[in-house]
């Protein structure tokens, strides 16, 4: 698509028709104002991603441009590499023999960051510093539009239905009979989450389930749960809804974690691959 709009002196373009929307005319490392601000967040709630290309940020500078939609998340002790608790290194850089980072190399299916906590993450920003040749695209999934093409049989039988989101994705003893409360205070990396959430601001529903993390729907047999999760898995995961993301260094995109899923391709492990993410706290779906 061709859309483009001029407005407080911010370029914006359409990435694609799934969703998207590119960003050009501000220097993220040197601050935006409020305008730009509510210009940035107005293309954002309305398109899931934003891109700005060609950025050059340190870490306190993602962090300050972090915090304008709300408090950080601290990434997890085994991946804090450095003095921000905010920052996370998403990389196949070694140092001493030892990953400096998190995720390093290989195919990643489609998720939602964080899905298995009470509070699930609102939004993530990632900056782009090394990208190898080919391989490594992030594929990101329109969960708006996969809500809004199911049948009305399905979208009634899942609207009120919970799924438990957990953080091993090995893990599979789910009985049907056990509560809500029994997934709450098992552990802190598994939590039940609607099958479908409408968003705080844009007021639209998105499907909440994703192939990584969701494991069994609550108060339903192994075998039914089963069954109606990879057929949403198999439907959330259309091309139709995906949007492709080619990196660039300097690139930094961020994404409405409620209303999207993501997924990453495989790539030559002997290339470095090393972006830093920022990760934006949520509130509780329910």
């Amino acid at each position: 698509m061709n859309i483009e709009t001029e407005t407080v002196n911010l370029h914006i373009a359409i990435l694609s028709e799934a969703m998207g929307a590119v960003i050009h005319g501000v220097d993220l490392a040197k601050g935006i104002s409020d305008a730009e601000l509510d210009t940035i967040k107005t293309h954002w709630y309305e398109r899931c991603i934003v891109l700005f290309r060609g950025q050059s940020l340190t870490e306190e500078q993602q962090i300050v441009f972090g915090e304008k939609f709300g408090e950080l998340a601290h990434t997890l002790k085994k991946f804090e590499i450095t003095k921000n608790p905010a920052i996370m290194y998403v990389t196949n850089e070694k140092k001493d023999g030892h990953y400096q980072g998190a995720l390093p190399d290989g195919e990643m299916y489609f998720h939602m960051d964080m899905c298995y906590l009470e509070r699930p993450s609102m939004a993530s920003i990632l900056y782009a510093i090394n990208i190898p040749k080919s391989g490594g695209d992030t594929l990101f999934a329109n969960m708006y539009t996969a809500y809004e093409d199911l049948g009305e049989e399905t979208k009634s039988f899942i609207e009120q239905r919970m799924a438990i989101n957990s953080y091993d994705p090995g893990k599979s003893d789910y009985a049907s009979t056990r509560s809500i409360s029994d997934y709450r205070s098992e552990t802190e990396l598994s939590y039940p989450q609607p099958m479908v959430y409408r968003h705080p601001v844009t007021g639209r529903k998105a499907l909440y389930v994703n192939r990584v993390m969701t494991r069994q729907v609550v108060n339903m047999g192994e075998a039914e749960s089963t069954a109606l999760l990879q057929k949403l898995f198999a439907h959330q995961e259309q091309e139709k809804y995906i949007y492709r993301h080619k990196w660039q260094p300097g690139d930094v995109l961020m994404w409405d974690n409620r209303c999207t899923l993501h997924a990453r391709e495989e790539f030559d492990a002997r290339e470095l691959r090393k972006l830093r993410r920022v990760t934006i706290k949520g509130e509780r779906l329910y």
